[in-house]
């Protein structure tokens, strides 16, 4: 097999086969690691600096957002409290050091029906969500690597109107005011997703999480009756487009899966939270002739406290586990962030490169 490009190498796995060398991806959150690579540490999450460090590393890919999601207002309610800001959906947002890039909401603009007949919902027809997308993928296309759009999922973009235990408790208490919402969200990113495809993403992720450590957010009743059909709804949606649709679902949330593969056709699974239990090998299993798996390296312990070898052996296993027959993603089970050390992210992604090499040949 000659070898590939990037971006061949990334859409190949992702198809469920074998590329030249398991391709390597990673979510960039590290500031230590942007200031090491690239000289600086940038203000946000920024297309341009993202797509230099992946390039400067040698991913595969990288994932840029439908663009719009924040913008940085004070927020009069919370005036006192610095850094208080609310985004165009008007959840308002507490900046804080320790969980750059991304912030804690702390204030929501729906609590009833009132409030939710009298919200005003963004477009996302503006042209400007794409200037990043447009920008990366010009990047990118230099380098022959693959580009990931990124939207929020149906659950995701309703609790953040809500707050999260409010939207937990409406299952019960208004089913009905559950389903406008969440109809309303998935039907903003069915247009984003629709719209970075045409500006040239390879695939889509859908980012909204499941489960917690030990079990998933809800019931499986309860995620089939009212999750299920958005998710489906969106996925069926990406798979009308160029786009490939990847599910980001942290925690546990393997006892829900079964009811996901057999009615959302899925490309890709991401992260395979190895820190809340899922085992690669189980998932591998049971789907891995349905879609491809992306993650499971541990950025809880092994990747933060750990030694260079440690990380090294998770590795080769997650490579050895998941890679044979094609189909597989190597990277963390969620990102590269602050606390991990610099010299713990290279060797991920230099045994992923040494050991990666298809026909996979890792002695026991």
């Amino acid at each position: 097999m000659g070898k590939m490009t990037s971006r061949e190498r990334f859409l190949t796995a992702l198809n469920g086969k074998e590329p030249d060398m398991v391709p390597i991806h990673e979510l960039l959150m590290s500031r230590p690691l942007f200031q090491e690579v690239l000289g600086y540490t940038p203000e946000g999450y920024d297309t341009e600096s993202v797509c230099n460090l992946a390039i400067k590393i040698g991913y595969d890919s990288t994932l840029l957002s439908f663009g719009g999601m924040s913008a940085l207002n004070e927020h009069p309610a919370v005036k006192e409290k610095e850094g208080a800001y609310t985004d165009e959906w008007g959840t308002v947002y507490q900046k804080h050091e320790d969980v750059w890039p991304a912030d804690a909401p702390v204030g929501y603009p729906i609590s009833n029906w009132e409030d939710l007949r009298n919200y005003t919902w963004p477009d996302p027809w503006s042209e400007s969500r794409l200037d990043g997308i447009k920008v990366g993928r010009k990047m990118l296309d230099e380098h022959q690597m693959a580009l990931i759009g990124a939207v929020r999922g149906p659950l995701s973009a309703s609790w953040l109107l809500t707050g999260f235990s409010e939207f937990m408790l409406a299952f019960y208490d208004d089913p009905e005011m559950v389903e406008s919402i969440l109809n309303r969200c998935t039907d903003f990113y069915i247009v984003g997703a629709r719209r970075m495809a045409e500006a040239g993403v390879d695939a889509i992720y859908i980012a909204d999480d499941y489960g917690f450590k030990n079990a998933p957010f809800m019931s499986p009743q309860t995620f089939d009756k009212f999750i299920l059909p958005q998710l489906k709804r969106m996925v069926e949606a990406i798979r009308k487009t160029t786009a490939l649709p990847i599910l980001h679902s942290d925690g546990y949330i393997r006892p829900l899966l079964d009811s996901i593969m057999n009615n959302v056709p899925l490309a890709g699974l991401n992260p395979l939270e190895r820190g809340a239990g899922m085992d690669i090998a189980d998932v591998k299993k049971a789907f891995g002739h349905k879609l491809a798996i992306i993650g499971n390296v541990n950025q809880h312990t092994t990747m933060v406290s750990g030694k260079k070898e440690d990380v090294i052996e998770e590795t080769k296993e997650c490579i050895k586990t998941a890679a044979p027959g094609g189909g597989y993603v190597l990277a963390t089970d969620h990102s590269i962030h602050d606390d991990i050390p610099n010299e713990n992210i290279f060797a991920l992604y230099e045994t992923g490169r040494k050991y990666g090499q298809y026909p996979i040949n890792i002695p026991n």
